[in-house]
C-alpha cells in the first residue's frame, strides 16, 4: 500500500509539472511568463511575447502607448512595424540606432539576443 501511495505521489508531481513553457528553475520565467492579452499559443504569439518582454524592459518607460499593442496586427496598424520587413519597421530602425539613440541612457542598449527576438518577430509576421 505504501509503495502505491509513493508511486501515485511521484506520478502526480510529474504530471503537474508538465505543460509550462519555461523551466522554473533556470530563471527564464521572465521571458516566457504570459502577458495578459498576448496569445502565446501560436508561433506568432510566442515571437510577439519575446519581443514584448524586450520592450517591457527597454522601451515602455517612455513609450507607454506601446503597452496596449498586444497583437502583431495592432503594431502594424499603428505604423510601428511593417509585417515581414525589419527595414520598413520604425521600431527596428530606431532600435538599430538608425533613427535615434534608443533606448537612451541610463537604460542599456539591447543585447544581440534581444535584437534577435525583435527581428524574428517582425520577420515572422
Amino acid at each position: 500500500m505504501m509503495k502505491k501511495a509513493l508511486a501515485f505521489t511521484l506520478l502526480s508531481l510529474l504530471i503537474s509539472s508538465c505543460g509550462q513553457d519555461y523551466n522554473s528553475n533556470s530563471g527564464d520565467l521572465g521571458q516566457y511568463a504570459p502577458v495578459e492579452g498576448i496569445d502565446s499559443s501560436t508561433p506568432d504569439g510566442m515571437r510577439l511575447l519575446a519581443a514584448y518582454k524586450v520592450f517591457q524592459g527597454k522601451c515602455f518607460q517612455c513609450h507607454q502607448a506601446w503597452l496596449g499593442y498586444k497583437t502583431s496586427a495592432q503594431w502594424v496598424s499603428a505604423g510601428k512595424v511593417t509585417a515581414g520587413s525589419t527595414g520598413g519597421s520604425d521600431v527596428w530602425t530606431i532600435l538599430k540606432n538608425n533613427g535615434g539613440n534608443m533606448p537612451p541612457d541610463p537604460i542599456a542598449q539591447l543585447t544581440a539576443e534581444e535584437l534577435t527576438f525583435v527581428e524574428e518577430w517582425i520577420n515572422g509576421i
